[in-house]
């Protein structure tokens, strides 16, 4: 995060599920997400550099230990769009909503501006979080 410019780049997708500590996740490489702008720096083994036409506003963005991470529904919905398994996003939903870190409101929100198929994904999360 440091090496790729930490005014610009934020920890996103996998990487931020797993410093929230939603679901059992183990990220493959550290997931930065930069503004479009930034999309040709260099990259360091091991990062997945991400780029976004939607901005990160002030309500996807929270800091963790000084580091800029997605909030639990932003990084929920990254990792929805970047095909994380269906059962990672599954528990990581029930996690959020169980500990209060989103709602179901602005989960379904942000998944309906992202297509069809994450919406499915996280209405059907949302509905196995609800079963008892």
């Amino acid at each position: 995060w440091l090496a790729s410019d930490p005014d610009a780049a934020v920890v996103s997708h996998e990487s931020a599920l797993d410093l929230h500590g939603l679901s059992d996740v183990i990220p493959e490489v550290v997931h930065l997400t930069v503004p479009r702008s930034k999309r040709y720096r260099p990259t360091s083994v091991g990062v997945a550099i991400h780029t976004s036409t939607r901005s990160l506003g002030a309500e996807d963005l929270t800091v963790m230990d000084g580091i800029r991470v997605t909030t639990a529904a932003r990084s929920i919905i990254d990792s929805a769009e970047a095909g994380t398994a269906p059962e990672q996003l599954i528990a990581a939903v029930n996690q959020a909503l169980e500990r209060g870190m989103t709602t179901e409101q602005k989960l379904l929100g942000a998944a309906r501006s992202s297509g069809g198929r994450v919406a499915r994904l996280i209405q059907q999360a949302i509905e196995q979080a609800r079963a008892p």
